[in-house]
């Protein structure tokens, strides 16, 4: 029973860490899968595929090395200058996307709230700081609740533009008109490759503190599904509302605008939450678990978030557009050298 448990917590840490303000927004699907039309399934099933993998590969090396943060994984799999090389690649990934994630809340507040883009950075900085001060507490207990929150939201999204005739039409008649399939499965290995990549600060340690290979295996199996389910319905669901939808730097909350105001309103706590949930994963990876006091890591978590958001002004489109796909190229290259690598860990 505890093992399942476990295997709960971690699929749902692993599903939060991953679904962000790209994510949520729609914006990030769009990018890498709802482009290719109808070979964007077939993405999804080869993205999910390598999420149960490579997630269940990181949760290991971090049992494996009794993991406090990424770093000891990387000091003992690889020579010393790659891991630091690796290492440096990592934070500033983490970086990025955190940047990303205040600049998704920034536009959350612009464009559905009709506030100051710099009112939402900030209610993501406070939020994000307070809830790392507990350690991975603090994780868990971000995910318990926004996780199942966003996979409600989703699914009946997609249930409602499926059940709709005028929708029902454009989800059916998908067409490939912006790539060939093999565009798809390259897309597909870097969104993998990007999003796994950037959960290692999180995936690395967790899987230190539980261990249980059981929990480990079933928990990234979960959350791997879990992923691939949300990508399918965010999927049909922009589909549904193409090309409309598109024109707007979050095409979800513009569908949910579509439906009764208590639809968007959803939308807008569950986009928040996301990106908090999300905001919270990076910082623990950043942080890990080396700072002991509660005042301490409250401090490094808003020296981060404040250089962060000097850095928001490049507006999150843009962020996820380019940004993103160039973490996916780095993160595959690193990825590859920790799965496959065969040299034997250093135990501590």
């Amino acid at each position: 029973m505890r093992a399942v448990r476990l295997a709960f917590q971690i699929a749902a840490v692993y599903i939060g860490t991953v679904v962000g303000a790209g994510f949520a927004s729609g914006q990030e699907v769009y990018q890498f899968f709802g482009r290719f039309g109808a070979w964007g399934f077939l993405g999804i099933c080869v993205a999910t595929g390598l999420f149960a993998w490579w997630g269940y590969r990181l949760l290991e090396l971090g049992a494996e090395c009794r993991a406090r943060s990424f770093q000891d994984v990387t000091a003992r799999a690889l020579p010393r200058w790659l891991a630091r090389g690796i290492d440096a690649l990592v934070i500033a990934m983490l970086l990025g996307t955190t940047t990303a994630m205040l600049a998704g809340t920034g536009a959350l507040f612009r464009e559905q709230l009709g506030l100051p883009y710099g009112l939402g950075v900030l209610c993501a900085m406070a939020f994000a700081a307070m809830t790392t001060a507990f350690g991975i507490r603090g994780l868990f207990g971000a995910n318990a609740v926004i996780v199942p929150a966003l996979c409600i939201f989703a699914v009946g999204l997609a249930l409602a533009s499926v059940s709709d005739p005028s929708h029902r039409s454009a989800i059916l008649h998908l067409h490939t008109a912006n790539g060939s399939i093999a565009s798809a499965i390259l897309s597909a290995l870097l969104y993998a490759a990007m999003n796994v990549g950037l959960s290692i600060g999180v995936l690395v340690p967790l899987g230190g503190r539980i261990g249980e290979r059981r929990a480990l295996r079933q928990g990234s199996a979960l959350g791997a599904v879990g992923l691939g389910c949300l990508l399918a319905a965010v999927t049909i669901t922009l589909a549904a509302h193409a090309p409309d939808a598109y024109r707007y730097a979050v095409p979800m909350g513009r569908i949910a605008a579509t439906y009764p105001r208590v639809v968007a309103v959803l939308f807008i706590a569950v986009l928040f939450g996301e990106i908090y949930s999300t905001l919270v994963g990076n910082l623990y990876g950043l942080l890990g678990e080396r700072l002991a006091t509660q005042k301490k890591r409250l401090a490094a978590a808003g020296m981060v978030l404040a250089t962060c958001a000097a850095f928001t002004a490049f507006g999150f489109r843009a962020i996820v557009q380019y940004g993103y796909t160039a973490f996916g190229w780095i993160a595959l290259w690193f990825l590859t050298l920790l799965t496959l690598a065969r040299r034997p860990l250093k135990l501590p």
